[in-house]
Formats: C-alpha cells, structure tokens, sequence
C-alpha cells in the first residue's frame, strides 16, 4: 500500500503568513510546526499527501513544502469532493459539517489533520462497499478530473469504461427520464452528472446536495432537473410514475381527481404547467382550491429533485394555515418563518430547510430583504417561487405593499448568486370574488 500524509494548516486571516501545520503520517508519526522546511522533512517518503478542502485553501500555502519532499501534484487527495459521493444519505457524515470538519478544538491543524485522516479511511471504506456499477460510473465520470484523480490512483482502481450513457441509463432504469440528455452531461457536466447520481441513488427522502456543492457545482440544479424533472413526450417509465400528476394528487391528498370550473379543468391545468416547469399565472374563486395547483408541483419536487418550493404569502395567518392545513393531512414538509414564531420553532423552520426535510417554504415579500433567508436560499435547490394571493402586486389596492416591487429583484439576485443558468419558473396565484358580473 501507499504511504500517505495528512496535512492541515492554520493561516493568518489575510492568508498571508501560515501560523501552523499540522500533520499525521498513515504509521502514526505526527508534525505540529509552523515551519515548512521542517514539514518538508515530515513528508519526505510519502507517495500521496491528503487534507480536507486543500484545493481550495491549504495546497498554496504548502507548495514549497511539496515540491521539496517529490510529492507530485497529481497525488494530492482532497476528502471534501468525495464526501457527498460516498455518504450522501441524511445525515451526511458524522466528522463533515457542510465543507468543514467537524472538530473538538479550535484551530488546532494537527487535530483537523487527524479528523481528515478519519475521514479518508471512512471513505475509503464506503468507496469499497459501493455497488460495483456505481464504482465504474464514478471511474467513469471522474477520473479525467484533478480533484478526483488522485483517490483511484491511491486505490489502483482502473475498471474498463463501458458506453457510460446507455450503462448509466441501464443501471438507473426508472430513477431517470429514459430521455435525459445523460450523454451530453457525461461529456460537458462530469462533476455535476455524478453528484446527481449519488442523490438519486441514495433514496433516502430528505437527503439533499450540500449548500457548498451547489455553490461549486451550479450546473447540478439543471442536470438533476433534466433527469429527474422533465417529463419526456413519450411518457417513459419515470415520467409516467414520478410526473403523474394524478398520482401525485392521490399520493399527497388522498383525492382521486381535480376540480373543474364551468367545465374547465383549471386544477389540472395549473398543476400541469408547473410540472412542465412553466411559469404560469392561475386565477381562482375564492375557495375554489387554489393552494393544491403549488402544493402537489412542490411535494412532487421535493420528492423527486429535493428541491424546495418558496411561497411568498402576505399574511403571517395565512402562513400558518396552509402549513397547518397540510399537517392535518398528513403533510409535514411544509414551514413557515415569520414573526409570529417563538424563537425555538423559529430555529426548527430553519433546520428544515437546511437540512432538507422542508419542500415547502412560507414566507412573507419582507423576508426577501433578510440575509438571513438569502443564504438559507441559496443553500437549498429551488424548485420554484410562488407568489400566493398576487393581486397584492396591485399598487393602487388597499393591500398593496411597496415590498411586492422588490420580489423579482430579489429573486434575480438569489439567480445571480448562484450562477445558475436557468431561471426557476415562478407562479403567480390570486383569489377572484366568486360572483356573476
């Protein structure tokens, strides 16, 4: 076997100066000095040096210190890209918070640098216990790629690469749209196909991609999308079991058909146009059930992409309502945050949200200007806004409030942020009086 080196180092803020190094040699040996000319020393005989999140930060520092002791660039392990790979089930993994170690002490490298060691050994044991297939398709998919390389080559794992799209779209059967563009995606968005894979893969409800992977890795809110959310003419055997928005009406609500309106089916229609991933305008009778026409498309994504659904709702009671409503149904994913909420259900609105067990958040056009709610945003796919009773964008009614101006602003900014390159579609739905004109 390879001889391998964990590192960590502790830095100045500016980045400029390194305060200390930490390291653990595979026999057990260990280093804890600032100086890289001593560390040099430490990795001399080492085939492979390993650390958590060192692409991003702690390689440049450590440079001299590599190229003094032969370590090649190429045999540089980084454990953070691999982590949502091989644990990618909730709760993650027990030493990884988001693209941090989980530690007991502050800024100590030496004992970050055996977290990260903890941490390499685990995956490489999950690695090992992986389905065989599954193993091939990450060989497959990643290692041409710099940050992933290194992990095979450490484990001389070198299968034979089958025809990788028809093998992925054999191995994944019904999990995928069977007319998914999963050969463009091996060849332009390898990365990102593979993250994809091992959420879909994992089958656990509320399992989602790590905020940090969605920042790196934008382009995964469309592959996962394409895959998962993009019902193909044809009707293949996903679409027509995971895009039935019939079954997905009886599923969530126990109801065997939408509601028609003067013989139009306006329900159906709704839902339909959302879960083609159209944006839409719907205009309701008061009572006439307009909620279900955002609550079916948004469970269905939850379910389907892990996606979350943002409801912009003017009133703090309404909130409450519809999530109460849905709870009285069986249907816990549905949060609110507003000023209504104590403290402690404040903080379990945003731990769902994180964490993935939410599909449906409320909030109030307010919110839009929170930081707060902006990072919480961008740490979840979203699968949609939803604007609930628009009429409130009217600037001469009684209702109006001047935050409404600002909710596409906001939503641009949210885009923006997280690079994505397509809009998420945006529904706007209001009550009309139910009387004869």
């Amino acid at each position: 076997m390879s001889s391998i080196v964990f590192f960590d180092t502790e830095t100045t803020r500016n980045g400029k100066k390194i305060l200390d190094i930490g390291g653990c040699m595979d026999d057990g040996r260990q280093y804890h000095n600032a100086s890289l000319e001593r560390f040099a020393v430490f990795l001399e005989g080492a085939d492979f040096v390993c650390g958590h999140n060192i692409f991003q930060h702690d390689v440049k520092f450590v440079k001299p210190a590599l190229a003094a002791a032969g370590i090649l660039p190429e045999n540089l392990i980084d454990t953070l890209p691999w982590s949502p790979l091989l644990f990618p089930q909730k709760p993650y993994h027990a030493l990884v918070k988001d693209d941090k170690l989980q530690s007991d002490a502050v800024n100590n490298p030496l004992n970050d640098a055996l977290k990260a060691r903890d941490l390499f050994y685990a995956e490489v044991a999950a690695f090992t216990r992986l389905d065989p297939d599954l193993k091939i398709i990450y060989y497959s998919l990643l290692q041409a790629q710099a940050v992933f390389s290194a992990f095979f080559k450490y484990l001389n794992f070198q299968p034979e690469r089958p025809d990788l799209a028809s093998f992925i779209l054999k191995k994944f059967g019904a999990e995928i749209c069977a007319k998914a563009e999963v050969a463009r995606f091996v060849d332009e968005n390898p990365i990102e196909l593979a993250y994809a894979l091992a959420i879909i893969h994992c089958r656990h409800r509320f399992s989602i991609t790590p905020p940090w992977v969605l920042r790196n890795y934008p382009a995964i809110e469309r592959v996962l999308a394409n895959l998962r959310n993009n019902p193909c003419l044809e009707g293949c055997e996903y679409c027509r079991q995971h895009l039935d928005i019939f079954r997905g009406l009886k599923q969530f609500f126990g109801f065997e058909g939408y509601r028609t309106y003067g013989g139009e089916p306006l329900q159906e229609k709704a839902v339909r146009a959302a879960i083609q991933n159209r944006s839409l305008l719907a205009i309701f009778p008061t009572g006439g059930g307009k909620s279900i026409t955002f609550q079916v498309p948004a469970l269905m994504n939850g379910q389907n992409m892990k996606a979350l659904t943002v409801v912009i709702s003017p009133l703090q009671s309404l909130m409450k309502d519809q999530v109460d409503n849905l709870e009285r149904a069986g249907i816990t994913e549905a949060v609110t945050i507003n000023g209504m909420l104590d403290p402690i259900d404040r903080a379990k609105s945003f731990e769902r949200t994180e964490d993935g067990s939410a599909a449906l958040l409320y909030i109030s056009p307010e919110s839009l200007r929170s930081k707060t709610i902006e990072r919480l945003l961008l740490g979840r796919k979203i699968a949609r806004f939803v604007i609930d009773e628009a009429h409130c964008f009217s600037a001469w009614g009684q209702d109006f409030r001047v935050d409404y101006l600002y909710i596409a602003a906001s939503i641009k900014t949210c885009r923006r942020r997280k690079t994505s390159p397509n809009p998420s579609p945006s529904p706007a739905l209001r009550q009309r009086p139910n009387r004869r004109s």
